[in-house]
């Protein structure tokens, strides 16, 4: 949901600043602080906490679904499925049987449930990628969500979650997957300047996805998170007429920026946390290093994209506690500005430095699942804001952000503010799952390892001449 078109038709119609705030040539390299971060281990009270958290959000995957679709709600209190939530909730059905939440039967026959759902439908694809927010007892066209558009960051979303199950429970799943991977046709939608892909399709009668639409004019063109994972799944689609050349990869644009002297790095549009952190749910940047794209003819920096979204989050960390006297919610341990459902509606803060170049704080609304998603890159002060929330107390002494799946929660509200003495008592699919994956990486690196392992992952990888091309 992360009302991505919203925001992301201000990013393609205003012009980005330029950048005067760090040398545009300068690579992002691995550094020492990053080195001693990834060597962290969490303690035995650090992994009992983490594996509640985890556990709650996993029961809103299994929970939260139609029938008989199988397909995970987009948010708790809302019609519809969203196809960005299914592909958290298909990674998430590995770590369910790994932790023993579920048998490997039963995660493999929700697998199987749900690519059936959405595979044997007509209306709820355009070449191949899928409606943002299909039905959520059919898997086919939904008049019930805010928009009927075939999506392609949304559908990459949910083709990495299919990519992770196929790897974990192979069989059926694997070749349900399979025809998914063949089917999506990214090459049609790069109808933008430069070969950019398109953000979507959207019909001219919104109860034909069979007939005439037209592309939406925005497109994808900078180098943020969703956008990377989207471009490695077009460069790996194993049609030659479907795929993307690899070189659009690298001609997304990068800009570097910094905060004070807190290191440079490239930079999204608006700023917010999971711009920085979405594709690494599966794309485990730690082995890859930092890319070139002089090996495609294009003059930008190289970039470690591990290094740069640690370096993005602690500055967003940085900047939280700079403001923690204009906003009560904000300090060291309660940071963590992303889209989510908030008081005022769904909101998408924008939190400088960024391309858009604004801060949005909407009073200092804190997204618990931001810090959490932060853990792949820092340990330390992730475990800090998570323990804190968790023992945060209303004026009751009930906590004040935390609701037990006992008592029909799901854990992390998906944001709360202290000036406004105000949790707000939703969840949202694309909010729990990052937060699931994250920590579960950050743990075993399980999400990391099945990803890598599908031939698709490999393919694009080699393609885009990445480490980790190579069989495993």
């Amino acid at each position: 949901m992360h009302c991505q078109l919203a925001l992301w038709l201000v990013q393609t119609t205003l012009a980005a600043p330029a950048s005067t705030q760090a040398d545009q040539t300068d690579a992002i390299l691995r550094s020492p602080e990053t080195d001693a971060a990834l060597r962290y281990r969490f303690t035995d009270a650090d992994q009992a906490l983490l594996e509640e958290v985890q556990r709650a959000c996993f029961l809103y995957f299994w929970r939260e679904v139609g029938a008989p679709s199988g397909l995970a709600r987009d948010r708790l209190k809302g019609p519809v499925a969203s196809i960005a939530a299914v592909g958290f909730q298909l990674s998430s059905l590995p770590i369910g049987v790994e932790r023993g939440w579920i048998t490997r039967a039963w995660g493999e026959q929700r697998a199987r449930t749900v690519l059936k759902s959405l595979l044997e439908r007509d209306d709820n694809k355009k070449f191949g990628v899928y409606l943002h927010f299909p039905d959520l007892n059919t898997g086919g066209l939904s008049h019930a969500g805010y928009e009927i558009v075939a999506s392609t960051v949304d559908h990459a979303l949910f083709l990495a979650g299919a990519v992770t199950a196929a790897s974990y429970f192979g069989g059926e799943v694997s070749a349900l997957a399979d025809r998914l991977i063949a089917d999506s046709n990214w090459k049609a939608f790069a109808v933008a300047k430069g070969g950019f892909l398109s953000m979507g399709w959207k019909p001219d009668d919104p109860k034909d996805m069979g007939g005439s639409g037209k592309f939406l004019e925005h497109h994808w063109w900078v180098a943020s998170d969703e956008e990377r994972l989207i471009y490695l799944l077009a460069a790996g689609a194993p049609r030659d007429e479907h795929a993307i050349e690899p070189a659009l990869y690298y001609r997304l644009v990068r800009t570097i920026k910094r905060h004070a002297e807190l290191p440079p790095f490239v930079v999204s549009w608006p700023g917010t946390p999971f711009t920085y952190t979405f594709s690494h749910c599966w794309i485990d940047y730690r082995g890859l290093g930092a890319d070139d794209p002089r090996r495609f003819g294009v003059e930008a920096p190289r970039v470690d994209w591990f290094e740069n979204s640690r370096r993005a989050l602690r500055t967003h960390r940085q900047r939280c506690i700079e403001e923690s006297l204009r906003f009560k919610t904000l300090g060291p341990e309660r940071w963590g500005l992303s889209s989510c459902a908030a008081r005022a509606g769904y909101i998408v803060p924008e939190i400088r430095p960024s391309l858009r170049d604004v801060d949005t704080w909407f009073e200092g609304t804190v997204a618990p699942y931001a810090a959490a998603s932060a853990i792949m890159f820092m340990p330390t002060e992730a475990m800090a804001a998570i323990r804190a929330m968790r023992e945060l107390k209303g004026s009751d002494g009930k906590p004040f952000v935390w609701r037990d799946p006992a008592d029909g929660g799901y854990g992390f509200v998906d944001s709360f503010n202290l000036d406004q003495d105000y949790a707000h008592d939703d969840y949202v699919g694309i909010d729990l799952g990052p937060m699931l994956l994250a920590i579960e990486n950050a743990r075993t690196g399980l999400i990391w390892k099945l990803f890598l392992r599908h031939e698709s992952v490999r393919r694009a990888l080699r393609r885009l001449q990445l480490a980790g091309g190579e069989a495993p």
